[in-house]
This record gives structure tokens, C-alpha cells and sequence, in this order.
């Protein structure tokens, strides 16, 4: 069967097709999402791609890569442990060019591109990177498909693809979530080096200890390290042992009190499920089980707290002083929304120097997507998607990222997002920096920053710290709580800049996690709040909750296109021949 022959199957199928080339990507056309082709637009094409989604009739595309060069042993497997489904639908299956594989079907729910599995890469620098095993192709994705080169169905008819019930869908993802053996370490600091929950890590009772726990919260072992949540009939909910020895990696979104797709070791299960989530309650229980010296607290209050002379406090008096004869300028705006309202722009004020702002959501609800947005915006000084205005004074015009969070390569592409946000066609950019600082203990994180800021005083106009939760020792402690926003105050009004800080909210509400939150709360000029869209993981909302001295901008929403870049839609189809009006403060 010819190319022509196959495009008009898979149209009678009511499968959307688009032309390639060689190296899959669309052939002579700029877009094709929004594109019905016709069989004039295939000629000299090298091959056939099929879109996924709602223009094929919701179909979906679960792609097994070969990286690994076993991916016949990993269908084998994938085919085994779902063998009640594959007879009950006879899911058509393609190989690829590569010696992957395709596996299709459609849904009444399906989602964009999403990675289900990966694993773990070590690179010439010796650096471990993680490499997709198992993804989909939905919503916004296509695949290339037979008769393009080396590409066949190998299993069923093509004719017959199957509709599967949502349930059945999440067998199918649980199933391939199971294969991941990637995942990023992230240990308390009771887990530290011969600290209690590193030497309990490491000792012989804390798997038998962790089952137990496992067992008695409703958790099922399936079958040999594989778990089912409670309260659930079928399918798989998490791992145990498979990622590495000892460790629970869970990818169900209803496993409370474990997150999705995260990684726990035995101190962190039995701590959440014993202990209900107070490691430092298990951490002393420990220390007095293996008979541990406590180690001595640093009192931060006393750290903090100066005995003052009144001739200080006199200087100190006459610097706060406030001589309402003098007029005090307006701080300089550093970036405005732009909103349509009533047949005008209108340019809102949300970020000035001199004050610090927080945007908070859940965890993976696309923070980071938004502050990187409010950084391309500020290292542009223009307009980004018709929305988003930086206008740093031209002497403050630098732009510097600090993240506390992800690993080495995770905010490597999170700069590098920056920079594409602005001009996909530069590498780097004069006016922005970045250090990752995740290595690093609370305090030093402290003083690296106020290092840097120090020596770029100069320059800096506008900071992201991402995440501040990461500057406390602990994020219920009043006292660290006061000493970090003492230094957003500080390093604020010290260097004449803006800082926007990226902190979560508590599970079960709207409020940012502990006493650290509650004080950002208090003291921001601002606070956004983003939330996942239901329904569509690649699209969040954006909330203006708080703002001080002005109007609050409207709601609008940032979408993850499939390079990984987030886009504004808001106004984007707006003229900027409108009048443009500034809502004063």
C-alpha cells in the first residue's frame, strides 16, 4: 500500500494525516495543527503522519522509544501485564524506523503529549540524564505512521481501532508508569549523612518496617514490587524497589499523603503514614532507638537578635524617619499586565523596585512557567504575547534566577526558557543570569544570594528566587519564617530591585505552606496564583489573589506548547492599534 492508498484509508478511518519529511517533521507547511489536508499537499512528501486528538475522534498514541535498544522486551512485558485488556480490544500496533513501537486507540478523555516512563542516562560528562521510555501522543501531537520507510503494523487490523473506557485508559498509563526507573533523590535534613534517617535508610529493619506500614494503611502488594493503592479494585498505583532499592515511587494522583510521580524513601513513607508527616517526631524516635548523641539546634532568634545603644538607635530614628514635607516618588513599575477592556488596552501595574511578590499553587500547577514568562518579559523590556511588559529603569535592567529546587539539568532548561521566551534564535542573553543553589543548605542559600545581589547591585532590577521555602530550615518555624522575610525586606530596599518568590500551597487548601507562607501573605505587593485547568494538564490559570495600591488584572491562562515553552493566548489576536490606557497608582 502507497502512501495515496493509505491516506485515503486512514481518512475513511476519520484519522487526520499531515505529510513529512524524512526526519518526521511536517513537510512544507509552517503549522499543522489547525490544517485539514488534502492529497495535493502529500505529493513529495517522504511520509505520513497521523494526528491525535479530537481531529481524529480522540484518538491517542502510547510510543515505547527504543533508546535503550530493547523496546521488543519492554511491548512483551507492557503486553503481558495488560493481556485481559489486549483481548478484550486488540489494540493495533505499529514498529517503528527505530525498532519501536506504536500502540493506538481512542478515548472519551485523553490528555496532551504526556511522558509515562523514563529512565536514567549517563551522558560523556559523566552527568545522569533522564530519557523518555514510554509517552503518549494526544492532544496537539501526531505520530508517523506505515507505509512511510521502515514503518509497519505489526499486530491487528488498523481498520479496527478500539474505543476504551476511561478506567481502562488508566490501567493502560499505570501499567507503563510502572516500567520508570528514573527518579530525582530528594532527602530530608533528617536524612543527611548518619543522620537518624540515613542510618535508618540503610538498616536491614526499615524495608520490613516500610511493608508494614504500607500493609497496614490499605496499601496491596500486587505482585513483586508492584502496590495498589487503597480503595482501589484494580490496576497499579506505585512501585517498590523497581526505581532503586528500598524506595517507593508512586504515580497515582489519588495516593494521599504520597504525590504522583515523586519518589520516597523508607524514612519519608513511615514518617507520612506513621507519623502522619511530622519527620521530625520519627526523627527523634529514631535517634533514641539507635541510641544517637542529638545534635545541638542553632537558636536562629539569638542568631538574629542585637543589643542596640541608644546612639544606634538614635541613627536608626532619624534614617526611618518620614518628613512628609519632602514629596516621596512613586517606586518605578518593572512589569504590567496588559488586559482588553471596554474596546482599549489597558497596562495595569503589578511589580515595582523595591518590593518582593509571591506566586503560589500547588505542586506542578506551572509556577515556574509563569515566573520564566515574567523574566522573559523583564530581560526583553518590551511586551511578550501582547501581555506581558517589562520596563526595568535602563540602568536596572538585569535579570537574575535563583532556583533552590530542581536538579543541575531541570534548571539549565528552565533558564534556557527564558532566553527562547524572548528570541528562540539567541543563546544567551546580556542581561540575565542564573545559579542553581539545590546542593546547598538554607543558610548558605542565604548568603550565596546575598553575595550575588551584592555584587551585581549595580545591574539587578528584578530577581526570581524559586523556591523560598528552601531559604528555611523549616517551614514552621516562626522564628526562620521571620528571618527570611527580614531578608526579602532587606535585600529588597538594600538594592533597589523587585524579587518574585515561588512558594506552594498546602494540600488541602488555597493557603502557601507554613509560617513562611503566611508571612509572604502579609508582606507581598502582590500574589498570583496559577492552577492546573481541569481537564487539560497543559494549561493553568492565572489569578491575581492580592495586590497593593491598584487594580488587579483579569484572569488569564498560560499554555505549555510542545516544546516545552508556556504562550499567552489572551490577547494575542488582539490589534495593538487599540489605544493603549495606564491605570495610575
Amino acid at each position: 500500500m502507497n502512501i495515496k492508498e493509505s491516506f485515503e484509508l486512514y481518512k475513511s478511518l476519520g484519522l487526520n494525516c499531515l505529510p513529512t519529511n524524512q526526519d518526521k517533521s511536517p513537510f512544507k507547511c509552517v503549522t499543522w495543527k489547525d490544517v485539514n489536508f488534502t492529497w495535493e499537499n502529500f505529493v513529495g512528501c517522504y511520509g505520513i503522519g497521523v494526528k491525535c486528538g479530537k481531529v481524529s475522534g480522540n484518538l491517542e498514541c502510547i510510543d515505547f522509544d527504543n533508546h535503550f535498544f530493547d523496546a521488543q522486551n519492554v511491548v512483551k512485558d507492557f503486553l503481558s501485564q495488560i493481556s485481559e485488556l489486549y483481548e478484550k480490544y486488540n489494540f493495533p500496533i505499529e514498529q517503528t524506523m527505530n525498532g519501536g513501537f506504536h500502540l493506538i486507540y481512542r478515548c472519551e478523555e485523553i490528555n496532551g503529549n504526556l511522558k509515562l516512563a523514563r529512565r536514567s542516562r549517563i551522558e560523556a560528562n559523566g552527568k545522569i540524564k533522564p530519557d523518555v521510555l514510554i509517552e503518549t501522543r494526544g492532544e496537539g501531537g501526531y505520530f508517523v505512521c506505515a507505509p512511510t520507510l521502515d514503518y509497519k503494523w505489526v499486530r491487528n487490523d488498523i481498520r479496527n481501532i478500539p474505543t476504551i473506557t476511561k478506567q481502562d485508559r488508566l490501567i493502560l498509563f499505570e501499567t507503563a508508569r510502572s516500567f520508570n526507573t528514573y527518579f530525582e533523590e530528594t532527602k530530608t535534613d533528617y536524612e543527611k549523612t548518619n543522620r537518624p534517617g540515613d542510618i535508618y535508610n540503610n538498616s536491614i529493619e526499615s524495608g520490613q518496617e516500610l511493608i508494614s506500614e504500607l500493609t497496614n494503611a490499605g496499601w496491596v502488594e500486587v505482585r513483586n514490587g508492584y502496590w495498589r493503592r487503597p480503595d482501589k479494585k484494580d490496576g497499579i498505583s506505585a512501585t517498590l524497589g523497581k526505581v532503586a532499592p528500598n524506595i517507593f515511587y508512586v504515580f497515582s494522583s489519588n495516593a494521599y499523603p504520597f504525590e504522583s510521580e515523586k519518589a520516597y524513601t523508607a524514612f519519608q513513607v513511615v514518617a507520612l503514614l506513621k507519623h502522619k508527616g511530622n519527620f521530625s517526631e520519627f526523627s527523634s524516635e529514631l535517634a533514641a532507638r539507635f541510641n544517637l548523641k542529638k545534635p545541638e539546634r542553632k537558636d536562629f532568634k539569638k542568631i538574629e537578635e542585637k543589643v542596640l545603644d541608644s546612639n544606634k538607635l538614635e541613627s536608626i530614628l532619624n534614617e526611618s524617619y518620614i518628613d512628609l514635607s519632602i514629596p516621596v516618588q512613586r517606586p518605578p513599575i518593572i512589569l504590567k499586565i496588559r488586559d482588553f477592556e471596554n474596546g482599549y488596552l489597558v497596562d495595569k501595574r503589578v511589580f515595582t523596585l523595591g518590593n518582593f511578590s509571591a506566586i503560589t499553587g500547588k505542586s506542578k500547577s506551572k509556577k515556574s512557567f509563569l515566573a520564566a514568562m515574567f523574566m522573559a518579559a523583564s530581560v526583553k523590556n518590551g511586551i511578550v504575547n501582547n501581555k506581558l511588559i517589562g520596563c526595568l529603569p535602563k540602568n536596572k535592567c538585569g535579570v537574575i534566577l535563583f532556583d533552590t529546587e530542581q536538579s543541575y539539568y531541570d534548571a539549565y532548561r528552565y533558564a534556557k526558557n527564558v532566553i527562547s521566551i524572548v528570541d528562540e534564535s539567541i543563546i544567551n542573553h546580556e542581561h540575565f543570569i542564573a545559579f542553581n543553589l539545590r546542593e546547598y543548605s538554607p543558610i548558605e542559600r542565604c548568603e550565596i544570594i546575598d553575595f550575588t545581589l551584592t555584587k551585581y547591585k549595580d545591574e539587578i532590577g528584578y530577581a526570581v528566587i524559586d523556591g523560598i521555602a528552601d531559604l528555611v530550615n523549616a517551614i514552621n518555624d516562626e522564628n526562620e519564617a521571620t528571618r527570611v522575610i527580614t531578608l526579602l525586606m532587606k535585600w529588597t530596599k538594600q538594592f533597589n530591585c523587585h524579587i518574585t518568590v515561588n512558594i506552594h500551597q498546602n494540600k488541602n487548601d488555597n493557603f502557601a505552606t507554613g509560617w513562611i507562607g503566611s508571612y509572604i501573605l502579609k508582606k507581598a505587593e502582590c500574589i498570583i496564583g496559577v492552577q492546573k485547568k481541569e481537564g487539560d494538564s497543559l494549561i493553568s490559570e492565572i489569578e491575581c489573589q492580592d495586590i497593593r495600591g491598584t487594580a488587579e488584572f483579569n484572569k488569564f491562562e498560560i499554555r505549555i506548547q510542545e516544546n516545552g515553552i508556556p504562550i499567552i493566548e489572551d490577547n494575542l489576536n488582539i490589534s495593538s492599534h487599540y489605544e493603549v490606557k495606564d491605570i495610575p497608582f
